[in-house]
C-alpha cells in the first residue's frame, strides 16, 4: 500500500453558495488536522461516523459549525488516511478554512488527485478510475447507470475475462513448445484459434460500444443538413421550441453552426443548425459548407431535410439518417399522397406550423435506442481505452487471417497482446499516461 507524505485537501462541491459544501482532506496527517481544527480528542474521532464539530482559525475564532467523517486506512476512498468536513455553503466559510488548511502545511490537491491515489494504492483499477471521471460528466440517466458498472468493477472484471483466453492460449502454446511433440502441435494450434477468435469477437464488440458511450454520457449529436432554404433553421427552432436560430426567406442566412442540448425522453440530445449545401463562390459561404461536411461525418443521427415545394435533391447516405420532407402545409392532399407513395421511409413535416413534428422525435428517440441497446452492459469510457483496444486487435487479427501455423509466432504476439490488457487495465502504465487520465478531474475528485 502506498502511503502519500503529504497531506492535500480540496473543495469536492462546487464553488458557491449552497446549503452545504465539503472539503476533503488526505494523508497522513489528515486526522491530526481535523483534531488542531476542531480541538476534539482522538478517543472522540471514530472510522466512518459523523461527528458534530466546531472548526476554528489560528485565534480561536470559529469559522464554522460543522459535520466531520474521518475514514481509517486502508478502508477509504483512497486507500489512505481521509476526513470530510462538511461546512455550510458559503463562499467566505469556504475560503477561510482552506486558508487555514494552507496555513496548517496541508497543501491543494491537483486534479484527480483522490482517485489517482485511489488508483496507485489498488483500490481501483485505470478502467474504474476512467469511469468516475465519465460517471461524474454523464448527461442522462442510463450513462450514470452504465458509469456506475464500470466503475464498480463490471467491465474491468469483462475485459479480465477476454484477458484469460490469452492466457490459456499461452499456456497451451508454452506447454507445446516445451513439451515438443509435433504430433500435437495441430490439436493445440486449433484450440489456440478457438481462443483468439473468441478474444477478437469480444474487442470488437467493445469497440463497437464507443459511440453508445457518447450518445450515453455525453448526449446525441443530432445534425439537420440540407439545401439553403428547406427549412432547417425553422425546424431547429421548432425542436428547441424557442427562437435560437435566425429565420429569413433568403437562401443561406446560416453561415454557421448553431447547437443547442435538450432532454428527450431521458436522453440528451443536441440538435445542430447548419449552413445549406450548395455550389458558391461565397468565401464565408464555403466555410460554413465545410463546417456543415464536417458535423454530418461526426453525427450520430443526421436529419436530412427536403424542400417539398422544389426539386428533389440529393440524399445523404449516412448508416444513421432521417430522411425529412418539409413544408407539407404547402401542398395539396393529392400532392402530398403521391409525395408519400414515390418517398417511403421519409417523415413529413412542416417545422413552421409543428405538423408532424411529434412523429420525428419518436423517430430520433428511436434511433438512439436502436444504436445505444447493443451495448447496454459494458462500453468504453476513454479514448485511451479505445487506442489500446484497437492495439490488441491489430496484433491479433492478422494472426488468424494469415492462419499462422508457427507456434513461437503465435504465442510472441499473444504475450504483445496480454501486455497491452495490463496497459489497459494499469497495472503497467506510463505516468505521462496516467498523468493525461487524471488530469481531466475536478481537484476535489
Amino acid at each position: 500500500m502506498l502511503t502519500t507524505k503529504e497531506t492535500f485537501f480540496a473543495l469536492s462541491t462546487p464553488m458557491g453558495r449552497s446549503a452545504t459544501a465539503t472539503i476533503r482532506i488526505n494523508g497522513e496527517k489528515a486526522l491530526d488536522t481535523l483534531l488542531q481544527l476542531s480541538k476534539k480528542k482522538k478517543k472522540d474521532i471514530k472510522h466512518a461516523k459523523n461527528l458534530l464539530v466546531n472548526i476554528y482559525n489560528k485565534n480561536n475564532d470559529l469559522i464554522d459549525n460543522s459535520i466531520s467523517t474521518y475514514y481509517k486506512k486502508p478502508k477509504s476512498y483512497t486507500g489512505e488516511d481521509l476526513v470530510e468536513i462538511h461546512t455550510h455553503g458559503n463562499p467566505t466559510i469556504i475560503n477561510t478554512l482552506s486558508k487555514k488548511l494552507l496555513e496548517m502545511g496541508v497543501r491543494p490537491a491537483e486534479p484527480g488527485e483522490f482517485t489517482k491515489t485511489a488508483y496507485l494504492n489498488g483500490k481501483i483499477d485505470l478502467v474504474q478510475a476512467e469511469s468516475v471521471l465519465l460517471l461524474i460528466n454523464s448527461t442522462s440517466a442510463s450513462g450514470v447507470s452504465l458509469s456506475l458498472n464500470s466503475v464498480s468493477g463490471f467491465a474491468t472484471n469483462e475485459l479480465q475475462n477476454t484477458k484469460n483466453f490469452l492466457v490459456s492460449a499461452l499456456a497451451l502454446l508454452e506447454y507445446e513448445l516445451d513439451i515438443s511433440e509435433t504430433e500435437n502441435q495441430k490439436t493445440t494450434t486449433a484450440e489456440v484459434y478457438k481462443k483468439l477468435k473468441k478474444t477478437i469477437k469480444n474487442v470488437n464488440h467493445y469497440l463497437s460500444s464507443g459511440q453508445t458511450a457518447k450518445i450515453l454520457t455525453s448526449g446525441a449529436r443530432v445534425v439537420i443538413c440540407g439545401e439553403p432554404n428547406t427549412g432547417k433553421s425553422t425546424l431547429f427552432n421548432t425542436l428547441l421550441k424557442h427562437e435560437r436560430a435566425i429565420v429569413t426567406a433568403v437562401p443561406g442566412t446560416t453561415r454557421d453552426t448553431i447547437e443547442e442540448g435538450l432532454i428527450l425522453n431521458k436522453n440528451n440530445v443536441v440538435f445542430v443548425d447548419t449552413a445549406g449545401i450548395r455550389k458558391t463562390k461565397n468565401l464565408v459561404e464555403q466555410k460554413g459548407i465545410e463546417r456543415t461536411k464536417n458535423e454530418i461525418k461526426n453525427a450520430d443521427i443526421v436529419l436530412s431535410l427536403f424542400n417539398s415545394v422544389s426539386k428533389q435533391n440529393k440524399t445523404i447516405n449516412n448508416k444513421n439518417t432521417i430522411h425529412i420532407l418539409n413544408k407539407i402545409d404547402l401542398l395539396d392532399s393529392d400532392l402530398l399522397k403521391t409525395l408519400k407513395d414515390k418517398n417511403p421511409g421519409f417523415v413529413f413535416i412542416s417545422a413552421k406550423e409543428k405538423q408532424g413534428v411529434s412523429n420525428l422525435l419518436l423517430k430520433i428517440e428511436g434511433l438512439i435506442f436502436q444504436i445505444t441497446a447493443k451495448n447496454n452492459n459494458l462500453f468504453l469510457t476513454s479514448k485511451r481505452q479505445e487506442n489500446v483496444l484497437l492495439q490488441i486487435q491489430s496484433e491479433l487479427k492478422p494472426l488468424i487471417t494469415n492462419k499462422e501455423k508457427n507456434l513461437e509466432l503465435l504465442a510472441h504476439h499473444i504475450k504483445v497482446a496480454i501486455g497491452y490488457f495490463d496497459n489497459l487495465l494499469g497495472k503497467t502504465t506510463s505516468d505521462d499516461v496516467l498523468d493525461s487520465v487524471f488530469s481531466g478531474f475536478c481537484v476535489g475528485k
